[in-house]
């Protein structure tokens, strides 16, 4: 217990820290360099996260359920991610839709799972506090994010609606945290650290362009920590061995993700909202089954 508090405040620390330092660099350099670091960071550790999923759903089965069925697994993720890509081509409004909801109880989950008790009413509050903070994201980009939404979907939102998702998102989390610190007698945060976080996430995505913004909290808030737990799960422990097996179990599918990904982005490199646009559409077609991975593991 004592290692995984030291674990967990140093991690906290080393966000922060990180945090400030990408706002140094949106300070510090224009829109197109802040974007180059984006890409930089969401390939590497961004992809990286998802990318030892099926090794997960491994750990999680039985031994004999391991040996028979590794085979079948792949097949079936690698189909969840085609049928996720075709919905984006046949029904991107509601694609677009489910990856926000997705993405949304994700995040939440990744913030909270360790934090705070609870069944339903916690799974809500995943889900509310993670669209809270896409939310913010959106309100603070909202022009860019209209652009990006129009290209994937071929529909033009109303710009209040980001401010009201807002308003709305921050009114049902404040009265669900306080339902859930009532039920929790001991949360293992504080009140005052989690709305300085979101304070931090105010200023950083007020600076900074969206791709930066974006991949500040995906990757500094979401991905590391999503990598510390799931190096955690699969070894017991976190270590550079441990660290090293999981870059090599997750290599394979992880070098495949950034080929595909990287060839989007040069195909569309001359038109920045196109690119997004595909970017945005990639990452959801990864994240559906992925998301799905890790909450399999969290209520195994």
């Amino acid at each position: 217990m004592k290692n995984n508090a030291t674990l967990n405040m140093n991690l906290s620390s080393f966000m922060i820290v990180s945090t400030f330092f990408a706002l140094w660099l949106a300070v510090q350099f224009e829109e197109s360099i802040e974007n180059i670091f984006a890409y930089i960071l969401i390939l590497s550790f961004g992809i990286l996260h998802g990318a030892n999923d099926l090794k997960l759903i491994q750990r999680s089965d039985s031994a004999e359920v391991r040996s028979k069925n590794f085979l079948k697994t792949l097949v079936y993720y690698i189909l969840f991610v085609v049928c996720s890509a075709l919905l984006f081509y046949g029904m991107p409004a509601v694609a677009l839709l489910l990856f926000v909801i997705f993405s949304g109880y994700h995040f939440g989950e990744q913030h909270w799972i360790s934090k705070i008790k609870g069944h339903l009413l916690r799974r809500i509050f995943f889900l509310v506090y993670g669209l809270f903070i896409l939310s913010l994201l959106f309100y603070r980009h909202e022009d860019t994010v209209t652009v990006i939404i129009a290209n994937i979907t071929g529909v033009t939102l109303w710009g209040r609606i980001y401010f009201y998702s807002l308003i709305f998102s921050a009114g049902a989390m404040i009265l669900l945290y306080l339902r859930l610190a009532f039920e929790n007698k001991k949360l293992r945060t504080s009140f005052i650290k989690e709305l300085f976080y979101i304070a931090v996430f105010f200023v950083v995505f007020s600076t900074a362009s969206l791709l930066w913004s974006f991949a500040i909290y995906f990757v500094l808030w979401h991905s590391i920590p999503s990598l510390v737990d799931q190096i955690n799960y699969l070894y017991g422990h976190l270590s550079k061995d441990t660290m090293w097996s999981y870059a090599k179990s997750s290599f394979p599918y992880w070098m495949i993700s950034i080929i595909g990904l990287s060839l989007l982005l040069f195909l569309f490199r001359d038109n920045l909202e196109t690119s997004l646009s595909f970017f945005f559409s990639f990452l959801a077609a990864i994240t559906f089954p992925h998301v799905l991975v890790i909450n399999r593991i969290n209520t195994s």
